[in-house]
């Protein structure tokens, strides 16, 4: 809207102040006005058109109802322009921003796995408004974050530390007090104590680490130490970084309870019959692998959602765990082991003249 479009419409104004139909017009008028700017496709044009509108502003020196649409224009012509800077940065919704390893890549509304009111920016932790804003999650720790956000993330993804060192802290709660960290955030460095009211230290029941109220949300997680230690599956509170870490690390077959907490079989029940199919699956798998009807029938494909079923008997994953407390591990396995046998002991005549005679 240029200047001279202003300088009409208050003339207009003047000409016949107290006419209802004339100020009904100039409402139309800017709701038009107010609807071009969405449709406004480059910077430079929206650019221009923001610095008529403050022009057209500072010309008006009363409050006015023409002040008071301009103010609504500029602010609408803000956003539109801070929407289309970002989508000019990130043409490609498809192509992959890597930043700190995190692999990012531009959603859509129904891309998002969460709820659309309710997704906040993990770098400033700000609402992200969808459509408004862009939103970008990384592919592998589902880092959420602001298109504009994205060069001040500082946490390197998690999937990097899962590769390189895929080990979990079993010792339950590991705090050592924040001196240890010089009274700062574990993560961002800002300074945190306990007398102040603005960022008051969160401890991470993970890692044992102090954070700020930005890198530590009160999510909640299963602690993997208390879980082989206590056999506890209650949700505490994790930092943001350490629950990304978790849930990456959940299918991960690495805890050997035989060797952190071999007593743990004894006290278990669910755990230690788990603990005997498996051993029974290592048995029939060399029995399954010299079967060519088993071969073709791809019988140890039964397994494949838990493959380190058929490669070894000791190690589970925080996942394998929590199954067997929750009572589906055994709905999984056992209708598995009865095939397994079924055909080892009945279906197969050479398995079961073996199988009988060994």
């Amino acid at each position: 809207m240029s200047a001279d479009d202003i300088n009409e419409k208050v003339d207009y104004k003047k000409k016949e102040p107290g006419c209802l139909n004339n100020l009904l017009l100039y409402e139309n008028y800017y709701s038009r006005q107010h609807e071009d700017v969405w449709k406004m496709g480059k910077v430079v044009e929206i650019q221009l058109a923001i610095d008529k509108c403050k022009e057209s502003i500072l010309a008006l020196k009363e409050t006015s109802e023409e002040k008071r649409l301009l103010v609504q224009r500029l602010v609408k012509l803000r956003l539109r322009l801070q929407e289309v800077q970002e989508l000019e940065i990130y043409t490609d919704p498809k192509q992959v921003k890597v930043v700190q390893n995190h692999k990012f890549i531009c959603q859509t509304v129904t891309q998002l796995k969460f709820h659309a009111s309710q997704i906040y920016c993990e770098t400033c932790s700000g609402l992200i408004w969808i459509p408004v804003q862009s939103c970008f999650a990384c592919l592998e720790c589902e880092y959420i974050s602001h298109g504009q956000c994205l060069n001040s993330v500082k946490r390197i993804c998690a999937s990097v530390i899962v590769k390189e060192n895929p080990t979990y802290i079993l010792e339950i709660c590991p705090e050592k007090g924040l001196g240890n960290q010089n009274y700062r955030c574990a993560e961002c460095n800002a300074g945190i104590l306990f007398n102040t009211t603005l960022n008051q230290p969160l401890l991470c029941d993970y890692s044992g680490h102090y954070f700020c109220s930005e890198c530590h949300w009160g999510s909640l997680s299963v602690i993997p130490s208390r879980v082989v230690l206590n056999w506890d599956f209650q949700g505490y509170p994790v930092s943001k970084g350490s629950k990304q870490y978790l849930n990456l690390m959940m299918k991960k077959s690495i805890l050997n309870l035989e060797s952190i907490n071999p007593k743990l079989f004894s006290f278990v029940e669910e755990l230690a019959y788990v603990k005997q199919l498996r051993s029974n699956f290592m048995i029939m798998k060399e029995y399954i692998l010299a079967c060519k009807e088993a071969l073709e029938a791809k019988l140890l494909r039964l397994l494949e959602d838990r493959q380190h079923f058929v490669e070894n008997s000791d190690y589970y994953s925080v996942q394998d765990l929590i199954d067997i407390y929750n009572k589906d591990m055994l709905s999984y396995l056992d209708p598995i082991h009865s095939q397994f046998f079924r055909h080892i002991t009945q279906d197969c005549l050479v398995l079961s003249f073996q199988f009988n005679n060994s």
